[in-house]
């Protein structure tokens, strides 16, 4: 048979298991917005040297283009 003190040790068992969920989806969620911060800043980057990389490529004429004249 379950006993009333049985029952009130599993239900703070599970209060202190929920409060280290709870903790740890806050930290997790914490590292989940720095690391979607940090891909944004990348891509940002990413974009901004094939941009560059474009235009060096608009600037400096292809040297097959030029053994071909």
């Amino acid at each position: 048979m379950i006993k009333y003190e049985d029952i009130i040790k599993r239900i703070a068992n599970i209060e202190k298991k929920k409060i280290k969920n709870e903790e740890r989806i806050k930290l997790l969620s914490d590292e989940n917005n720095t690391l979607t911060a940090n891909l944004k800043v990348l891509n940002q980057k990413k974009e901004m040297l094939e941009k560059m990389d474009q235009d060096l490529a608009d600037l400096i004429p292809d040297k097959k283009k030029a053994v071909a004249n």
